[in-house]
């Protein structure tokens, strides 16, 4: 992991600011554009033109460098602009008021109803392309490092699919609340790009997390990524999309999905050789069980009809916790469409193991290092904006190497300037 700077917050302003303009060295070329301002003054201003003062790309910009400082709620993004100098506001496009000969700090009440009128899925895009310009994902796969990478190749960057529900948005009598579906990087080697944020959609009320996942996905290059989901996305439809953009999918198959997972099971697993592995981390010895075989009319299998599958795939998972002794299990089918050259059982192991990251490297840290669900923000589009701004905080703290967010958030916080 490289050296991490001895204070975020410049290095955070220098991608903030146009590339050009970086006191540092340059995190990104200026062909990547890695000035956000420049994707946040896209996002159309809700607000009547009449007594505007501030520019709705200069407020979200501020917003922003507030979370990222550790600012968990609208007070405490009104307490740091207050507070933050003049070189600073200047730099996320605070309005001058010649007569002062100053920058002016925006009120917290300012920003507080543009993120409740904001649109929400513009502010997602325009976050979003930043970081992919930014992450690149579809940039050379990375590289396995296993033993006998030269035997099974490299194991390609995958994106985790999953949802999550803002738990004080939904009302005490009753009733639904703010729903999120986001994609997030995982299984990579690549110095700072495991654990960012791509994209984020709302789920509407009335619908469910599959009807999203295509445009949660739709402003990324998935050409030769992996996108892993939960059974729940195990659908003929997202078959075929991600086939079309050029995508592998690895997804795991459960008892309700009742005619694909009776093809799955009737396959002939005894026969099917295993790989093992065995972990002992965090208090508990894991031991895995992974079999992988090809499909195909060749082989005299069941027919699995399930659109550009290549391989099924069983998982059992023999857990024992130190502490209590315990005993657990857990197997799951799963089908891919990962060519023969990707298709080994340590990768498919690596890409399930790892597609939990958007729970614990994102729902997790959201809940509790900025207390999410503890939230009472539930006026139009705002939870939905601190969500955003959330996931690009964690992101932009990742791509500057901090594994720790909360220990980053903290040294942000003793190190303002």
């Amino acid at each position: 992991m490289p050296v991490v700077e001895s204070c975020l917050i410049p290095a955070a302003f220098d991608r903030l600011a146009p590339a050009g303009d970086a006191a540092g060295p340059v995190l990104v070329s200026a062909e990547q554009v890695a000035d956000l301002r420049l994707y946040l003054d896209r996002v159309p201003d809700p607000r009547a033109r009449r007594g505007v003062r501030h520019s709705a790309g200069s407020l979200l910009a501020l917003a922003a460098a507030a979370v990222l400082a550790g600012a968990r709620s609208f007070v405490a993004i009104g307490e740091w602009i207050a507070d933050v100098p003049q070189h600073i506001l200047a730099a996320l496009g605070a309005r001058f008021d010649p007569r002062r000969q100053a920058y002016l700090a925006p009120d917290e009440s300012t920003v507080r109803r543009l993120a409740q009128h904001v649109d929400g899925d513009l502010l997602d895009e325009a976050i979003g392309t930043w970081l992919i310009h930014t992450t690149q994902p579809a940039a050379p796969a990375c590289e396995d490092t296993t033993a006998d990478t030269a035997e099974r190749g490299v194991l390609p960057m995958a994106i985790a699919v999953d949802g999550k529900s803002l738990r004080g948005t939904y009302p005490r009598t009753g009733g639904s609340g703010v729903q999120l579906l986001a994609a997030i990087t995982h299984t990579t080697s690549t110095p700072n790009t495991e654990g960012i944020v791509l994209s984020q959609r709302a789920i509407r009320a009335g619908t469910s997390e599959v009807a999203w996942f295509a445009p949660a996905l739709d402003q990324i290059d998935l050409t030769g990524l992996v996108i892993t989901g939960d059974a729940l996305h195990t659908t003929q439809d997202h078959a075929h999309y991600l086939h079309q953009r050029g995508a592998h999918y690895v997804f795991t198959v459960k008892e309700s999905q009742h005619r694909l997972f009776e093809q799955l099971d009737a396959l002939p697993w005894h026969t099917i050789p295993t790989h093992t592995s065995i972990d002992t981390s965090h208090g508990r010895t894991e031991r895995r069980i992974t079999q992988l075989t090809p499909l195909g009319h060749y082989l005299d299998y069941p027919t699995i009809t399930f659109p550009h599958a290549t391989h099924a795939f069983l998982v059992e998972r023999y857990t024992t916790h130190h502490s209590t002794g315990n005993h657990s299990a857990y197997a799951a089918l799963g089908i891919t469409n990962l060519p023969t050259d990707l298709a080994h059982p340590t990768h498919i192991a690596a890409y399930l193991r790892n597609h939990w990251h958007i729970e614990n490297r994102l729902h997790w840290i959201r809940d509790v290092t900025y207390g999410e669900d503890h939230s009472r923000v539930r006026t139009g589009t705002a939870p939905r904006a601190m969500a955003s701004f959330r996931n690009l905080a964690i992101s932009t703290l990742r791509h500057h190497g901090w594994t720790n967010i909360a220990k980053g958030l903290r040294h942000m916080a003793r190190n303002p300037l």
